[in-house]
Parts: C-alpha cells; sequence; structure tokens
C-alpha cells in the first residue's frame, strides 16, 4: 500500500545510543579475570541487595570502594564494574518501586549467564587491529569485529555462557543518517509460519529454520528417553555422561537457532524500514501455540521492539493497530 504523502529525499541524521555484539577469544589467564570479575560484581550486587532498609538509608555511606577494605579481593578488579553492579541494583530497587518489576533477586553463581559492565574513560576501552582493550587488563583480547563501529564506545558489557562462550556487547554514542522518504505505507500481521504475511524471505530463511527446529525436536525427545531410564535406574542426571553429551549437543543447537531467528528479524526489520516509511503493526490475537507452528508471539513482540527503535533511528512512523478495531 502506498500513501500520499510527499516524498523528502533530505537525509537528515542524529545522534543515538547503538549497541554492537561481538564474540571474544580471551586466552586462560584472560578467563580467570573475567570470572573473577563475574563473582566480585555479584558479590558487590547480593551484598547491598541483603542491607536492610535502615543500613541502606544510613548517613554512613557505604560505597563499593569502602567495602575494599574489608573485603581486600575487590581490589583485584575493575573500580568501575563494581560501581555499575551497585547502579544497577539501585535500578531495579527504582523499577520495584514503580511497579514496573518485582523485588531485586540474588545474583546466583550457578547462573549460565555471567556478565559486567565497565566503562570508556578516555580510551580505556577500544578495538585496535581485531583486538579489544579492556581496562585492569594488560594483554588485548582477540574480537571477531565482523561489523566496523564507526560511533565513540560508551561503555562494554563483558558476558559469558557457562564461562565458556564470551561475548563483548559494546554500547556507542553514534551518528545515524535517516533513511530517504519513500511515500509507501504497509500493514504487518502476525503469521505462526514465517511471522509475517507475505514475508519476503521465505525459501532462504525459513526452511534453515524449520530444519534446524526439527533437529532440536529429535534431540530433545532422545534426550527426555533418557532421563526416562535414569530414573528407571536410580541414576542422577549429572552422572550419565550420555545424557549430559546430548545435552550439549541441544544447548548449542538451541543456540543457533536462536541466532537464525534474530538474524531473521533484523533482515526483516531493516527491509521494512527501508522500503516504507509508516508501517502499521496489527496486534495478534491471544492464541495457543501449536506443535506446527515455527513462530510465536514472543518473535512478534521482538521484531516488533526492532522496528520501533529502527523507526526512530531512521525518521520513519510505526502505528500500533488493535485486531480488533480491523
Amino acid at each position: 500500500m502506498s500513501s500520499c504523502r510527499t516524498l523528502n529525499n533530505k537525509v537528515d541524521s542524529m545522534k543515538n545510543l547503538k549497541g554492537y555484539r561481538f564474540r571474544i577469544y580471551p586466552n586462560e589467564a584472560q578467563k580467570r579475570f573475567f570470572i573473577e570479575t563475574f563473582g566480585c560484581v555479584r558479590f558487590i550486587y547480593n551484598y547491598f541487595l541483603k542491607l536492610d532498609t535502615a543500613e541502606r538509608t544510613s548517613e554512613e555511606v557505604i560505597t563499593p570502594a569502602s567495602l575494599k577494605r574489608d573485603y581486600p579481593f575487590l581490589k583485584k578488579t575493575d573500580s568501575l564494574a563494581l560501581a555499575n553492579a551497585k547502579r544497577n541494583l539501585d535500578r531495579a530497587f527504582q523499577n520495584y518501586y514503580q511497579q514496573r518489576s518485582g523485588y531485586p533477586k540474588l545474583k546466583n553463581k550457578s547462573s549460565a549467564w555471567q556478565s559486567y559492565t565497565t566503562n570508556n574513560q578516555n580510551g580505556t576501552v577500544r578495538i585496535e587491529d581485531g583486538y579489544l582493550k579492556l581496562p585492569k587488563l594488560k594483554e588485548k583480547i582477540q574480537i571477531c569485529e565482523h561489523r566496523k563501529i564507526t560511533g565513540k564506545i560508551k561503555s562494554v558489557t563483558i558476558s559469558a555462557k557457562n564461562n565458556e562462550e564470551f561475548y563483548a556487547s559494546i554500547l556507542c554514542v553514534e551518528t545515524i543518517d535517516k533513511f530517504e522518504k519513500t511515500g509507501k505505507k504497509i500493514r504487518l500481521s502476525f503469521d505462526e509460519h514465517q511471522l509475517v504475511k507475505q514475508a519476503k524471505y521465505r525459501a532462504e530463511v525459513i526452511e534453515p529454520i524449520q530444519q534446524t527446529k526439527g533437529r532440536l525436536e529429535f534431540l530433545q525427545r532422545k534426550l527426555k528417553v533418557k532421563a526416562r531410564v535414569a530414573r528407571k535406574q536410580n541414576r542422577v542426571l549429572a552422572d550419565c555422561k550420555n545424557y549430559q553429551k546430548q545435552k550439549k549437543q541441544y544447548d548449542k543447537l538451541l543456540t543457533h537457532l536462536n541466532n537464525q531467528i534474530k538474524d531473521y528479524l533484523n533482515h526483516l526489520s531493516i527491509f521494512y524500514i527501508k522500503e516504507y516509511d509508516v508501517i502499521e503493526i496489527v496486534e495478534p490475537e491471544d492464541r495457543s501455540c501449536a506443535k506446527d507452528d515455527l513462530f510465536t508471539s514472543n518473535e512478534w513482540h521482538q521484531l516488533t521492539r526492532l522496528l520501533k527503535y529502527k523507526a526512530q533511528w531512521y525518521g520513519k512512523e510505526i502505528q500500533i493497530i488493535n485486531c480488533q478495531n480491523i
């Protein structure tokens, strides 16, 4: 569908916060530093969370820096990471008091994902010749920079899955040029088989996602059988090597599927933002997920989120439509 809006070929620009996520490959010493830092920021978060209200509001101000006197191990890590852990807790309490979220929970060492955030101060965080420089680390870390960063680095979050896969999420202040106006308008609605009705990426993206999901369902069935056999034999799953080996394959394939879906969402969102000035998004009806559904309302909400902030970046318009009003 096309609109009657006048075409405007003037391209404006504005500064926005833009994030990049890269895989990093630390050596053993760097891995140990990251794991220790994860522990320290987790300690700071939990320490201040466990303080009662009287201690938190007392005249004596307790800060992450002041805790280093009683807990010397905190001196080994990045002080900005500790400060950001406290700031994250303050934000969590603010969201709780404003009824935007539940009461903050303790950080758990056994969680699959661990992370910490540090800030860039006069070039302490930078990328040079395929390597990432971070505060407190003398050696640079190998980074898979699949996209060039053009803005100024504001902060970086180092995260790890099971302390095996490491990532750097870099937040930048970047000047983003708005897309030229096309004068076109479109209405998008949910489709459980290709996410968006009449999507443009059917064969080249949907079929690989279907294949991965089919393989994932097959591995899931095998895991259930192995778990059932282990229970009959009164064995603990943590001690079942074949089960754990299969579980690792399943987790690896699940990560691959999630990455395929993210890539598809990014392709779809940037395509519609480039091609259309006005995008009407029809809110889907509440429905139970069928077994043969490739996509759910969760992916639809992710696509909506991408479209909203990219429309703001590139000077396009998003309109939300209730399905009952159609």
